[in-house]
């Protein structure tokens, strides 16, 4: 199957006559190395809306330091909570959406940093509540997203491994901390739909918070 190259507001069906229901969620980027400064650290996370846009429950809202989690705490297997979080995969409240480790980058050329974060769905498991899920990435260490570049978000069968849609991020994002990449969006008919969004934000990832808890 060819790839869909999506355009902000654009949108790829995601039927179900298809038989789709296990997805993998790839964000991916490069950052400009400042000189003298710490390295860039993009976080992906993501949220679980109801009808009036806002998330269920806490757990609905998936990061990398959330306590609802893919295995529950074993002290006697992991010492401590740190060692737990860093081991394990954070989990909505239904079991549908599984977040990625923190990636904190890799070297790449030209004084960059490569990075990437994946997320995983499966949409037979979503809450009949939930409506939307929306996919984001927050930066820090004195970063913007005028700093990043080939951006991008793609959508990929993870059954039989063929990546379905991706949306390049070809906004000229300047001061903006957080950006909202993409959603899956579920109709009256139960249909899923993946949706290109691009729309950043200053104030990280609490202005994400703000918007869907």
């Amino acid at each position: 199957m060819a790839r869909f190259d999506l355009k902000k507001g654009d949108r790829f069906s995601l039927t179900k006559e298809s038989g789709l229901n296990n997805l993998r969620v790839e964000l991916g980027w490069k950052v400009t190395q400042k000189p003298n400064m710490d390295a860039a650290d993009l976080d992906a996370c993501a949220f679980l809306l109801g009808e009036d846009g806002v998330i269920l429950e806490d757990a609905d809202f998936v990061y990398y330091k959330s306590d609802n989690r893919e295995e529950p705490f074993d002290r006697q297997k992991y010492g401590n909570k740190k060692n737990w979080r860093d081991s394990t995969r954070p989990m909505s409240a239904d079991g549908s959406v599984l977040g990625s480790h923190d990636d904190l980058g890799d070297g790449g050329d030209d004084d960059s940093e490569e990075g990437n974060e994946e997320m995983t769905v499966d949409l037979s498991k979503v809450n009949s509540k939930i409506t939307e899920i929306v996919f984001c990435v927050t930066i820090y260490n004195e970063y913007t997203f005028g700093d990043v570049r080939d951006a991008y978000i793609s959508v990929t069968d993870e059954d039989s491994g063929n990546e379905l849609c991706r949306y390049a991020l070809n906004e000229k994002f300047k001061s903006e901390t957080a950006v909202i990449a993409g959603g899956l969006i579920c109709d009256e008919e139960g249909e899923w739909a993946f949706e290109a969004q691009g729309k950043g934000y200053d104030g990280g990832m609490q202005t994400l918070i703000d918007i869907y808890a």
